[in-house]
């Protein structure tokens, strides 16, 4: 049942992104989404995402909670992404990773971007992302909503990502890292 959910989860992702942009318009609030999408999807390139670390803020949590916590977030995806004007990029993708229990977590979703340059090919980056992600201890795997700040560092067709997850105590509060490799 699980890998049910996920895999309608990706598969909305596909059929949400193999809209031609000529359909966009019909798309009503959501028309401009809908052509950055299906953009990525006919324009962009493939990138391999590896997930690897999710360090919980020592500050929110009890030590016990910690010591149980699994920060190894091993993992990966796919990506598709699109270079835009002034060094920005938007991109669509799809990753699973071990969540904190060490139990399988999905996210698909979209980033836009804003880089600049630093030095030769290394850029900065912050941005924005926002999509659907599944957990087991969070409504057993039902798909929700999340939207996240999101900065990077570039270097040539190396990025590393890092976003945080806000929360309460002994909830939320989780650098997550993760990276990028264009091919």
């Amino acid at each position: 049942m699980t890998f049910k959910k996920i895999w309608a989860m990706c598969i909305g992702l596909l059929l949400a992104a193999n809209v031609s942009a000529a359909d966009c318009a019909d798309w009503w609030l959501f028309d401009k989404a809908c052509s950055n999408i299906s953009g990525i999807w006919n324009e962009g390139e493939t990138g391999l995402l590896v997930s690897g670390y999710a360090w919980h803020n020592r500050s929110t949590y009890d030590r016990d909670k910690i010591d149980s916590y699994n920060e190894l977030a091993y993992g990966g995806g796919l990506s598709l992404y699109r270079a835009l004007p002034n060094n920005n990029e938007e991109m669509i993708y799809a990753m699973m990773f071990s969540d904190s229990h060490s139990k399988p977590e999905t996210h698909i979703g979209y980033a836009y971007m804003w880089y600049w340059n630093v030095l030769g090919p290394l850029k900065a980056g912050a941005g924005l992302t926002a999509g659907l992600f599944s957990r087991s201890d969070i409504g057993s795997y039902v798909p929700l909503p999340f939207a996240l700040p999101l900065v990077a560092l570039k270097y040539d067709k190396v990025n590393l990502y890092a976003t945080y997850i806000p929360g309460g105590s002994n909830n939320g509060n989780v650098l997550f890292l993760f990276s990028r490799f264009d091919y």
